[in-house]
């Protein structure tokens, strides 16, 4: 008897595993701009006039917010950053500047960015505030070529597989390696 239970859950879990997975992109759905209260209330009817979704946050610890404040550009600048997911499920991060604009508004490259999301669907895509001591501690693990000066906030966009770390120098959007 007791053979016959080991080879049947040996013949369960073989079944089981053989099974699709469901994908990442299946984690989180989208959510109007409003769902981040914490957010100021410019930003999000920003977002809406730009007929942005964003993913919602599931995280019991709130750590993966998608719309963050930071210091983007400058440490004498408060910023905002968002995650938007287009009606067409495409993606992009739009920064809105505090006073001057050191980069541009809006990000759309790198893999993190290429993302398109079914209807309602956000994956597990995720933004936060990446600290300049991050960043260093970052490049040194991956051994960065980068070689610019790290002097304030970067805006960190990813999934649960790895993110990148999107840092304003000089008018241009660096691309970073972030978590792996």
């Amino acid at each position: 008897m007791e053979l016959y239970r080991i080879w049947s859950l040996t013949l369960f879990l073989i079944t089981v595993a053989g099974l699709p997975q469901t994908a990442s992109q299946d984690v989180q759905k989208r959510v109007s701009p409003d769902a981040y209260s914490s957010a100021p209330a410019s930003i999000r009817t920003a977002l809406k006039r730009q007929n942005c979704e964003l993913p919602e946050t599931q995280h019991w610890d709130q750590t993966r917010l998608n719309i963050v404040s930071g210091h983007f550009g400058d440490r004498a600048q408060t910023d905002w950053a968002a995650i938007c997911i287009a009606p067409d499920g495409s993606t992009r991060a739009l920064v809105f500047w505090g006073k001057s604009a050191p980069c541009p508004s809006k990000i759309d490259h790198g893999w993190a960015l290429k993302s398109r999301f079914a209807p309602g669907k956000a994956g597990s895509l995720y933004l936060l505030a990446a600290p300049a001591k991050q960043i260093l501690g970052y490049r040194k693990f991956f051994d960065d070529a980068h070689g610019n000066p790290v002097t304030h906030e970067g805006v960190e966009v990813g999934g649960d597989e790895a993110s990148i770390i999107y840092y304003c120098y000089r008018g241009q959007w660096l691309e970073l390696q972030g978590n792996d």
